[in-house]
């Protein structure tokens, strides 16, 4: 379940990520079924703590087959990266009231993988529904 009605007008929803574009080595893609070593996949991703505060967002790779890097890192507040280690692909934003958390991924195939390198997307919020977690799965040839 993903919601519940908690109390008169106010309800509690577990957080939700959401890709909202993705771009394979500058071409714009419906879906990708499959990468190669050495291709650069964008993705533009939302983190929304709907009713509640989101607290953070974890985003970590499989480093033997991929690696991941944050373009628009530059453009954060500066309240949220004093609290973060985007190298590590961690944000916080515990006490800053912040709801919707917009990023760019840029994703890159280092070795080929034919079961799949996975993204794991963690979602926190102040919900008791929470943490939320995504998994993509990203087969490399």
């Amino acid at each position: 379940m993903a919601s519940c009605s908690v109390g008169t007008g106010e309800s509690d929803y577990s957080p939700q990520m959401s890709i909202s574009s993705i771009v394979l080595n500058g071409v714009t893609q419906t879906s990708v079924d499959t990468l190669e070593v050495g291709d650069v996949l964008l993705l533009s991703c939302v983190a929304n703590g709907v009713s509640k505060p989101l607290t953070s967002v974890q985003i970590t790779n499989e480093s033997d087959y991929s690696s991941i890097s944050f373009p628009d890192i530059a453009s954060l507040d500066q309240s949220v990266l004093s609290k973060s280690d985007p190298t590590k692909g961690y944000f916080n934003f515990a006490g800053l009231n912040i709801y919707s958390f917009s990023f760019t991924i840029q994703y890159i195939v280092t070795k080929a993988n034919k079961a799949g390198t996975k993204l794991l997307f963690v979602v926190t919020s102040t919900s008791q529904y929470s943490p939320m977690t995504y998994t993509l799965k990203l087969p490399a040839k």
